[in-house]
């Protein structure tokens, strides 16, 4: 009898065990996956305007991206309202495509915000700063930190291109950051 206690206990031990491993996994895939939606929900921000200009006339190569990038948050929009994973991880893995290749996804960047942020861009250019320098406050604007896109830009001189970005916005080393200063040109 005792040893029938002894293994209806063990089944069940092994039962709680098993059932806290699965409850443990799904929560971490489960965070994982709101951590990268919270990421993207980010990007839904920027669905308005790319609305707006999906329907107002601008040259072609900017619409087109401008229209892709539309579609992705619509995309990703169904794939959370109908709590579709495979279609939600769909989605992402477009977004990593679109961002695999940094000076292709910069260059992009920066046509859009041309067309999105005309009095950012201007003010960028009027300062003298050049095609990097702009794409870095593009990503600066699309709400990376300086790690962050050092990182993905795998340029070991970026906070000295980000010196010379100062430089030429007329920042002192006692003003707002970079990313505050980029973020006030688009209000």
């Amino acid at each position: 009898m005792d040893t029938l206690w002894i293994i209806l206990a063990a089944v069940l031990f092994g039962a709680l065990v098993a059932t806290a491993l699965w409850q443990w996994r799904t929560i971490r895939l489960l965070r994982t996956h709101q951590r990268r939606m919270a990421e993207l929900l980010r990007t839904m921000e920027e669905r308005p305007a790319l609305m707006q200009m999906a329907q107002t006339p601008a040259d072609d190569e900017a619409r087109q991206l401008i229209r892709h990038r539309y579609n992705l948050v619509g995309e990703l929009l169904a794939a959370v309202v109908s709590e579709d994973h495979e279609r939600c991880n769909a989605v992402l893995d477009g977004l990593e495509k679109l961002v695999a290749d940094p000076a292709v996804f910069t260059r992009q960047l920066r046509l859009i915000y041309a067309r999105l942020q005309p009095t950012m861009m201007s003010r960028l250019l009027e300062c003298g700063l050049t095609e990097r320098e702009v794409d870095i406050c593009c990503l600066y604007a699309l709400g990376l930190n300086g790690k962050a896109i050092q990182q993905y830009t795998h340029n070991g001189r970026h906070f000295q291109h980000v010196g010379q970005i100062r430089k030429k916005l007329g920042l002192g080393e006692h003003d707002k950051n970079i990313d505050g200063y980029i973020r006030d040109l688009l209000r």
